[in-house]
C-alpha cells in the first residue's frame, strides 16, 4: 500500500495529518530522536515535541528521556484491533444504509426500479390489501402462502384473485387454507417471473431469482399493465389446469376474452345466457352495472361466424359482447374499451337456459 493511502487511513481513524505522518515515520525508523523524526516527515521541528506528546497520550507511542528526546511506536495490537472494529462497523453501516435505501417506500412515479426483489414482493402485498376489484398473481406456492393475510382481506372485500402458481414441492397448495381465499388457482410446472397485476393500473414484476443481477419493477400506469395482462393470460393462465376454486355460486369472469371463449359454444347453440356486468363507462369514467341477456359476440378474426370456439389470438384484436337490457342494447368491451358502452371489470353468469 502506498504511503499516502496509509496516511489517509490513519486520518480516517482519527489522527491529524501531523500525528499520522509522525506515527508512520516512527513505525519505519524504530527508536529515533525527535528531531530525526521531524526531518523525515512533514512535521516542523518546533511542532514535533507536541505531536509526539499527543501521540503518547493517545497510546500510540512512548517517549524516552535520553540526552535528547527519543520516541518509538508502541506495540500496535490494540490500535490494529480498533481499526478492525471501526472497519467492521463502517462496513455494516454501509450495508445497512444501502438496504434501507433499497427498502425505502417507493415514490409516486409511473415506474420505479429497485435492485431488491423483496421490495417489489412486499409492495405487492400492500397493493393486494388495497385492491378494489381484481388481482392476478404469478407466484411460487411459498409466496402465495406468505400472502395469506393480504389475500384474506382481498377476499373479504369481494376481490377476484387469480393465482398462477409454480410449485416448489414444499407446500400442497390445493389443501392449504390460503386456497379458501383465492378465487382460482392454476398450477404451472415451469418457474417464471414474479408478477402481480392489481385493478388494471398497478403492476409488480421481478424476474426469476436465477438472474445474475436481480431487480424489480413497480408500475403505476394504464398501458404496461395491459401488456403484462396479456402475458399473464396467455402464458401463465390459459394453458394450465385449475387445482382450486374458492367461490361458490355463479361463474365470475374478470377477463372478457375468457368469458367469450367459455360462453361462445352455448351462445352459438342458441342458449339464453343471462349475465351481470360490472364495469366503467368509457366516456364518464364512472363505474356502473348492467344486467341483461347475451345477444351477440363480435370479434375481428375470420372465424367469428363459423361457430368455432375462438382462440385468444382470435380475440386479441377487438372483442365485444352485446347485451339486451331493460334499458335497451348495451355493448361491452374488454380492458381499454373506447367505442363500447361499457369497459368490463367483471362478468357474472346469472343463468343459462335452453330454448324448448
Amino acid at each position: 500500500m502506498e504511503r499516502d493511502e496509509i496516511l489517509g487511513g490513519l486520518e480516517d481513524a482519527g489522527l491529524t495529518s501531523y500525528q499520522a505522518d509522525a506515527y508512520l515515520t516512527l513505525l519505519d525508523m524504530g527508536v529515533s530522536p525527535a528531531v530525526d523524526v521531524a526531518r523525515n516527515c512533514s512535521v516542523p521541528v518546533p511542532r514535533i515535541y507536541d505531536v509526539l506528546t499527543e501521540l503518547e497520550q493517545m497510546g500510540y507511542v512512548e517517549t524516552l528521556d535520553r540526552e535528547t528526546l527519543h520516541a518509538r511506536a508502541r506495540e500496535p495490537a490494540e490500535f490494529v484491533r480498533d481499526l478492525h472494529d471501526k472497519s467492521d462497523r463502517l462496513s455494516a453501516v454501509a450495508e445497512e444504509i444501502e438496504d434501507r435505501w433499497e427498502a425505502s417506500p417507493l415514490g409516486d412515479n409511473k415506474m420505479n426500479v429497485t435492485k431488491r426483489v423483496d421490495t417489489v414482493v412486499d409492495h405487492a402485498e400492500g397493493l393486494i390489501r388495497e385492491a378494489d376489484s381484481t388481482v392476478d398473481l404469478a407466484v411460487t406456492d411459498e409466496q402465495l402462502v406468505a400472502y395469506e393475510s393480504a389475500l384474506t382481506e382481498a377476499f373479504e372485500a369481494d376481490v377476484v384473485v387469480r393465482a398462477s402458481v409454480a410449485p416448489s414441492g414444499e407446500v400442497g397448495i390445493a389443501d392449504h387454507p390460503v386456497s379458501d381465499v383465492v378465487s382460482e388457482i392454476r398450477e404451472r410446472p415451469l418457474p417464471g417471473p414474479f408478477c402481480a397485476l392489481v385493478d388494471r393500473t398497478e403492476a409488480c414484476l421481478a424476474p426469476t431469482t436465477r438472474m445474475p443481477d436481480p431487480y424489480g419493477v413497480v408500475i403505476n400506469d394504464d398501458i404496461i399493465p395491459f401488456i403484462l395482462r396479456w402475458y399473464f393470460q396467455t402464458c401463465l393462465w390459459a394453458n394450465w389446469e385449475t387445482v382450486s376454486r374458492s367461490r361458490e355460486g355463479p361463474p365470475v369472469y374478470v377477463c372478457l376474452e375468457e368469458f367469450i371463449r367459455d360462453v361462445h359454444p352455448l351462445w352459438w347453440d342458441d342458449a339464453i345466457v343471462s349475465v351481470t356486468v360490472s364495469g366503467r363507462d368509457p366516456d364518464s369514467g364512472r363505474d356502473r352495472e348492467v344486467s341483461g341477456v347475451l345477444t351477440d359476440i363480435r370479434y375481428s378474426a375470420t372465424s367469428a361466424r363459423t361457430g368455432q370456439r375462438p382462440t385468444l389470438t382470435d380475440l386479441s384484436g377487438r372483442a365485444t359482447v352485446v347485451l339486451w337490457t331493460p334499458d335497451g342494447r348495451c355493448t361491452v368491451g374488454g380492458w381499454g374499451a373506447l367505442d363500447e358502452d361499457l369497459e368490463v371489470k367483471r362478468v357474472t353468469v346469472d343463468g343459462i337456459e335452453w330454448l324448448a
